[in-house]
């Protein structure tokens, strides 16, 4: 995955996922009672936010994440110093929630791959089928497959015992 180059599409894309962002935040709200701050800038420096409903002053509840009544309780350098750190942190988890995923994608398709062909092979080896699973032309089969070996090992041990 990486950042678009086309900036139309960019900012299409930025809309349509905001607001699905948006969709699936309201429905934590709703369903599980959470307090939700989301802050989104935009890929023009725009900032979009939504809170909790019973919330919906952004700057109570940054107060609340600071300790604060008042996000200006920190200072301007301590506030760079922290979305700084957040967005170097951030940066790095994507990647590594990127990768995790890629893999998973992966291994999900080798998953896949293995079922299908265990299943190939177990259609095509009916004879390690349980006997209650196989029809009565497959038990026929077996049973002369069977009665077939039994003459050939009696020939073999006859050939081995008169040398």
């Amino acid at each position: 995955m990486a950042k678009m180059k086309n900036e139309s599409n960019l900012k299409v894309t930025f809309c349509k996922r905001k607001s699905g962002l948006f969709k699936k935040f309201n429905e934590l709200i709703t369903l599980c009672g959470a307090e939700v701050l989301l802050l989104v800038f935009s890929p023009t420096n725009r900032v979009f936010s939504y809170g909790h409903p019973n919330h919906p002053n952004v700057d109570e509840i940054v107060g609340r994440l600071f300790g604060s009544s008042s996000p200006t309780g920190l200072s301007c350098e301590t506030q760079q110093m922290i979305e700084s750190y957040r967005s170097s942190n951030i940066r790095e988890l994507n990647a590594n929630v990127m990768q995790v995923e890629e893999l998973m994608e992966v291994e999900e398709q080798h998953a896949k791959q293995i079922n299908h062909d265990k299943k190939v092979g177990q259609d095509q080896r009916w004879w390690e089928r349980s006997n209650k699973e196989m029809s009565y032309q497959q038990l026929e089969h077996l049973k002369m497959s069977l009665l077939n070996l039994n003459a050939i090992v009696t020939q073999k041990l006859l050939e081995f015992s008169n040398p």
